[in-house]
């Protein structure tokens, strides 16, 4: 087989690829509509100037004709690059302010990103670990059925907090500001550059859930050394559920770090990667989707945010998804 056989066969191949690809989407976004839909993009922007392509286009096939010559998400998206360049991987240097007056002194520091979500993950791990090590050794087999529903209210639970992050960091917030840039710029560019988080490493993906359980852990460690046997007994259910919440908490990102190596998951992750993504928002096991939808919860919950603060769902996400250099 000649070369110029070689690449038509591979022309054909991804042309082929692609063609599934488009109907895997197109068929997910069929089968699986929200019953409580967010509004569409607002009238005023007129989409035939938004990128033509729908994702990457590494071969310059783009038709400039169609719009302008970029791509609508993935790594080379004007808005991934630039969200993803926020992103501090370098050495620590810490930046320190000093506040004085003839009161008092005020001391604030910065911390690098990464450097936060090392320290986050250790911690956390460590608390894990002598939680779950003191748990184990006042086991009593008498609670073995309150542990087995605590199991299930952490997940529960987990499912709900994780839609609860997912929708206020993806609907409210800006990243242009300190909190911004630390916690909500990851929901932005996973929007527009959704398969980010499986070139990302264990802390960087997981980094800020771990964060999230170091509170808990450290009230109940402080409890498990000073309480007696008879105060921890009374304790013990409750324990375990606030420990296996954490752990669900803690590995809610990774599950979905690894969804391009599962088909199955891939379909219920696209139901939120539909613009605007304003659905499906529980992602630790996706059970109170449905519900939250069919009540309304979060469109009446943006409602209310919007009355009490003015501030408009999706502004900033819309902003970087249309970002075009």
């Amino acid at each position: 087989m000649t070369d110029l056989e070689d690449s038509k066969a591979m022309d054909e191949a991804t042309v082929q690829n692609e063609e599934k690809m488009l109907w895997f989407t197109c068929s997910t976004c069929s089968r699986f509509m929200s019953p409580d839909p967010a509004p569409t993009l607002d009238e005023e922007i007129d989409t035939s100037k938004l990128p033509s392509m729908p994702e990457d286009d590494p071969n310059g096939n783009v038709n400039s004709e169609m719009g302008a010559a970029a791509p609508r998400w993935g790594p080379q998206h004007a808005g991934a690059k630039a969200l993803a360049s926020m992103y501090s991987k370098g050495r620590f240097f810490p930046t320190f302010l000093l506040h004085f007056t003839l009161v008092y002194s005020r001391y604030t520091f910065f911390l690098e990103k990464r450097l936060q979500e090392q320290i986050s993950v250790v911690i956390a791990a460590v608390l894990f670990g002598f939680v779950f090590i003191n748990l184990l050794r006042s086991w009593d087999s008498s609670i073995w059925k309150s542990v087995l529903i605590c199991a299930v209210l952490g997940i529960m639970t987990a499912d709900f907090a994780s839609g609860l992050v997912h929708w206020g960091a993806d609907t409210f917030g800006s990243v242009e500001t300190y909190f911004g840039k630390m916690f909500i710029r990851p929901f932005r560019e996973h929007h527009v550059d959704p398969t980010a988080i499986t070139r990302h490493d264990f802390v960087e993906v997981n980094g800020d859930n771990f964060m999230l359980c170091i509170p808990n852990l450290s009230h109940i460690l402080y409890q498990q050394l000073t309480y007696s046997q008879g105060e921890l007994r009374q304790w013990a259910a409750f324990h375990w559920y606030i420990l296996l919440l954490g752990i669900y908490v803690a590995m809610t990102n990774q599950q979905t770090s690894l969804f391009d190596q599962v088909r199955g998951y891939i379909e219920k992750l696209q139901i939120h990667h539909i613009a605007p993504h304003a659905c499906y928002y529980c992602i630790t096991t996706g059970w109170l989707n449905y519900p939250l939808e069919y009540i309304g919860f979060w469109r009446r919950a943006e409602s209310v945010v919007t009355a009490v603060t003015g501030m408009k769902p999706r502004e900033d996400d819309l902003k970087w998804a249309t970002k075009l250099r």
